[in-house]
Parts: structure tokens; C-alpha cells; sequence
């Protein structure tokens, strides 16, 4: 019994498994997120501002732009997550939030498909804060 309640507690200073494997999602993620909205920032915002048409639709290259910030932000919050700082968790929680609703902020429609995994995540990042400082 008592090996039992010693396997399903962390040693302090020790970063859970669950935390482990988000992190390294989150890696991969939010650095794919960031490197594609920097390159569509760069990219496809200019090509659609010079399309007659398209230049106010999807918000061109502030959108790009932002979402690169965002996901940069996700990612940094992310490392201090791995580094079992509580800060991280802040920080990633509060860029994914925006970047949920950043659409709505450039007239996009809402996408709760889009949401999900956000919100997934940041629900199971909450269950490992009180393994971080």
C-alpha cells in the first residue's frame, strides 16, 4: 500500500512525467506555430494586402504577426514549465487565451475546433503547477 501512494507522488524538484510529455508537445508546437506565422507574416500578409480584395480579409500581416508573438510567448512559458517555474504557466496560459480569441480581433470567425487543444492543454498543465515554484 504504502508503494502504492510513494509511486503516484513526484519527488520534489523532479518534474512529472505528464509535465514532461506537454512540454515537449508544446515544444514541437508552439515552435512550428511560431516559425510558420513568421513565415506567413513575412509571406502571405504581403501577398494578400497586394491581391485586390484580400487585403482586409484574415488580417494580412498584423495577424502573422501576432500570432508569431503569441506562439513565441507559448513556447518561452513552455521552458519555464520544463524549468518547473510557475511563471511559465502563466505565460503560456495567458498567449494561448489571446491566441484563441485573436481571430475575433481581426474580424475572423471563431473556430471552437481550433480551441480545443489550447484548452486541453492549459487544463492539464493546471493539474502540474504544484509541482513547479
Amino acid at each position: 500500500m504504502s508503494e502504492e501512494t510513494t509511486n503516484a507522488t513526484v519527488e520534489p524538484g523532479k518534474r512529472p512525467g505528464l509535465l514532461t510529455v506537454l512540454c515537449i508537445l508544446t515544444f514541437i508546437g508552439s515552435g512550428l506555430a511560431a516559425l510558420f506565422s513568421l513565415l506567413a507574416a513575412i509571406g502571405m500578409g504581403s501577398l494578400m494586402e497586394s491581391i485586390p480584395g484580400m487585403a482586409g480579409m484574415g488580417g494580412g500581416t498584423a495577424y502573422f504577426a501576432v500570432a508569431t508573438v503569441l506562439a513565441a510567448a507559448s513556447l518561452f512559458g513552455a521552458i519555464q514549465m520544463w524549468q518547473l517555474k510557475k511563471m511559465g504557466f502563466f505565460i503560456y496560459a495567458g498567449a494561448n487565451v489571446v491566441a484563441i480569441v485573436l481571430p475575433l480581433a481581426f474580424g475572423m470567425p471563431f473556430s471552437a475546433m481550433a480551441a480545443i487543444f489550447p484548452i486541453l492543454f492549459i487544463v492539464l498543465y493546471y493539474l502540474n503547477v504544484k509541482h513547479m515554484h
